[in-house]
């Protein structure tokens, strides 16, 4: 796989609308059709050097996965045992996605931790 450029990034479709995309050194979180029904519609852009972390929730055989990018100041959902993926619908900084959608999540997470940390 090339490294993702300003001109050739790498975008990972989610659930029902959701998409995140890397460039290299921004991450765009974008939702729009019924994933925007639960959360603001739009795109968030977020520098890669502002990430502290990146947490992926595999998908089971019942239930969604999700990507969530933690950022210092940012909102994102603190949910209990069970409910995880029901409050990362409507986290702005979160994106659902299936279980045939995870390996591209998880070649995603990869690549963002990379550029997050290019010396280790």
């Amino acid at each position: 796989m090339t490294s993702p450029t300003p001109t050739s990034p790498l975008v990972v479709e989610g659930y029902r609308g959701g998409a995140v995309s890397f460039d290299g050194r921004f991450v765009e979180i974008s939702k729009k059709g019924l994933a925007a029904l639960t959360s603001a519609s739009g795109s968030k852009r977020i520098p890669v050097k502002a990430i502290t972390a990146v947490q992926i929730k595999p998908a089971g055989v019942l239930t969604n996965g999700f990507i969530q990018f933690t950022i210092p100041g940012g909102n994102e959902s603190r949910a209990t045992y069970g409910r995880q993926t029901r409050h990362a619908v409507a986290d702005e900084n979160s994106v659902v996605f299936t279980k045939k959608q995870q390996p591209a999540f998880e070649a995603l997470r990869a690549e963002i931790e990379r550029a997050m940390y290019p010396d280790a």
